[in-house]
């Protein structure tokens, strides 16, 4: 098992960080697919994934994380040490993974892109760090996302086995907070990458423990306490 994330991205490997952020409400947040990616989408149907990005050269894990939340959604946030390491291989059981870089990654997630995408079927290698959000996020790129949906922990964990529309999913307790005038609540939701990754390890750390990844006070949003 790896000992670093560094055995488990190896130089020249495609990499990137992504992140698990959890709002006052228990929910976790995720993008919504923007234009640029409506074509790896089947009619009728739009993935959500976490955010984060592709690791530029020389840039370290978690540089690339509060890079990427910038960019996407406009916000800085704070980094917060995961309890444990879950490696999440694309195929097969969850393992524990040692690692001795600090802030201690939630998990290592070998993803395989997905059919009707550039790269179908090479493999990504995700690093997944817990965050908690300093401000609202904001809608910074429409070609990359159209919003940004809070999703309840069992609609996370079930994610995987339906596509339940936007309206649906609303309707059982998840929040759009940003693109509420762009998104048809009639589309397909669907995960990838990180949403498909915290969908296996949420029934680990939460329905096995009884506690969250990410401590209530950890996510609250500063300025917007009274939401």
């Amino acid at each position: 098992m790896f000992s670093a994330i560094d055995e488990f991205a190896p130089e020249g490997a495609e990499s990137g960080a992504a992140l698990a952020v959890r709002d006052d409400d228990g929910r976790y947040l995720f993008i919504l697919a923007g234009q640029r990616h409506r074509r790896q989408c089947a009619a009728g149907e739009l993935f959500y994934a976490g955010i984060g990005g592709h690791r530029e050269p020389g840039e370290g894990w978690v540089a690339c994380a509060r890079r990427e939340a910038r960019e996407e959604i406009g916000v800085e946030l704070d980094v917060i040490p995961a309890q444990s390491t879950w490696y999440v291989p694309h195929e097969g059981p969850l393992e524990r993974a040692h690692v001795r870089d600090r802030p201690r990654p939630l998990a290592l997630h070998e993803m395989v892109h997905p059919p009707r995408t550039p790269k179908a079927g090479a493999a990504y290698r995700i690093v997944i760090y817990t965050a908690g959000l300093r401000d609202r996020p904001l809608l910074r790129r429409p070609d990359e996302l159209c919003g940004v949906v809070a999703l309840t922990a069992g609609q996370v964990v079930r994610g995987v086995d339906r596509r339940p529309t936007l309206a649906r999913l609303l309707e059982e307790g998840a929040d759009l907070l940003v693109g509420g005038d762009r998104v048809d609540r009639r589309l397909r939701l669907y995960p990838i990458g990180t949403a498909r990754a915290l969908a296996r390890i949420l029934p680990f750390v939460e329905a096995r423990s009884g506690s969250p990844i990410i401590p209530p006070a950890a996510g609250r949003q500063r300025g917007d306490q009274g939401r």
